[in-house]
């Protein structure tokens, strides 16, 4: 700041162009213009527009009117006023809440601001908890999460009112979960960060759940079949998604367009199952008791995620893409024995060795499939290679 910047902390006021050094908290500032033409523009940190107002000099009037404007200010910084005839500026610092509802951290801001997060006590997972207080212009929001290891991870917010995250949850234990969280396209918006345990975690209950945006969801039931449905309609380009890890167990299912995407299995313990939802759009996650599951004893072609059941005789199956794309053109199955545990997982990968040849699958009667689907929306086909289990030999 240069040296000629009149100082102000509460309330400062004058006519025509001025500087201005802020030096007071974060706040909101009410801005008052009192002119016979309404034309005004006040500047802010790095020459960023607060206010820029334009009146046509043709509907000057004799008589002063006043304009009032409200803008945010994210903490001491220079403001300029270019543009104006008689001004007032008068700033309402904002309260700071503590933490609740089982929190450990929490705090306020206003505008695009770098936040130190303190570390869970006990350090481990919690959930990042994002909550847009007041915004007086529509923006694009979102976090980008640094850690001291160089590790960035960028959080979608968009125009929804909360977003929930999940934080330290695939960090080694030897790495500090504490970080610095930017908060970015937040101009004049007024929000809360705060660092919850996993138990304000939303429970997965029941066989339907509906949300929007980012959410962290828990479930501690039966082992299922998961099923994403994005609610969004055609024409639209917002995407969703669901993380699902459970026992070293992760999947990602993405769909849009009023479209459903399977291929997630839930409760394989001993832990619950955590879900992260992202995207701008809403969504539906379905889940279907694992003695409900679609079942084939014989070959089975397919297009999307799908988990399936094999019922037939032990036998040698080849996984094929029917896609042309060596790399979005993947399918990837996982099998799990009848008494749940994990078995075998293969990927065939796309392009024409991926159509011609496929990856050998072992099944046995009971075996459960769960199948990611090609990201290029391609088919995928289990073909039954031989009339019995052949043995694989060891390397």
């Amino acid at each position: 700041m240069t040296a000629d910047g009149r100082p102000f902390t509460e309330a400062a006021e004058g006519t025509g162009p001025a500087e201005l050094d802020y030096r007071g908290p974060q706040g909101w500032a009410t801005v008052v213009h009192r002119a016979r033409v309404g034309r005004f523009t006040l500047l802010g940190a790095d020459d960023t527009d607060l206010v820029r107002d334009f009146e046509p000099e043709q509907r000057r009037t004799h008589e002063p009117r006043t304009w009032e404007y409200r803008v945010g200010l994210a903490g001491p910084q220079r403001l300029r006023v270019e543009t104006a005839e008689r001004w007032s500026v008068s700033v309402t610092p904002l309260v700071q809440d503590e933490p609740e509802d089982g929190g450990v951290f929490c705090r306020r801001g206003i505008g695009n601001q770098t936040v130190e997060l303190a570390e869970p006590d006990p350090p481990g997972p919690a959930i990042l908890e994002f909550t847009r207080i007041e915004n007086l212009r529509p923006t694009n929001l979102f976090l980008r999460l640094r850690t001291d290891f160089g590790d960035e991870t960028f959080w979608h917010v968009g125009d929804n009112d909360r977003a929930r995250f999940l934080f330290g949850h695939d960090t080694p234990a030897i790495w500090s979960t504490a970080g610095r969280v930017e908060v970015r396209h937040a101009a004049d918006c007024e929000w809360r960060l705060r660092v919850l345990s996993l138990s304000a975690a939303r429970p997965l209950d029941g066989t339907t759940t509906r949300g929007t945006g980012a959410e962290v969801l828990v479930h501690t039931g039966m082992t299922a079949a998961l099923a994403l449905h994005s609610l969004s309609d055609a024409g639209s380009d917002l995407d969703v998604q669901v993380h699902v890890e459970s026992r070293g167990y992760k999947v990602t299912l993405s769909t849009k367009h009023h479209r459903t995407e399977e291929g997630g299995i839930l409760g394989l313990g001993p832990g619950p199952t955590l879900l992260q939802t992202e995207g701008g759009g809403g969504w539906e996650l379905r889940t279907t008791p694992l003695d409900a599951v679609r079942t084939f004893d014989g070959g089975f072609t397919g297009t999307g995620g799908k988990v399936l059941r094999y019922t037939g005789p032990p036998v040698t199956t080849r996984v094929v893409t029917r896609s042309w794309h060596k790399w979005s053109g993947m399918v990837s199955v996982r099998t799990l024995t009848p008494e749940l545990g994990w078995q075998d997982w293969v990927i065939a990968k796309g392009g024409l060795p991926g159509r011609l040849r496929g990856e050998r699958l072992d099944l046995v009667p009971g075996t459960l499939l769960a199948v990611a689907a090609p990201h290029d929306g391609s088919a995928w086909r289990i073909r039954r290679s031989g009339a019995g289990l052949v043995r694989r030999q060891s390397r």
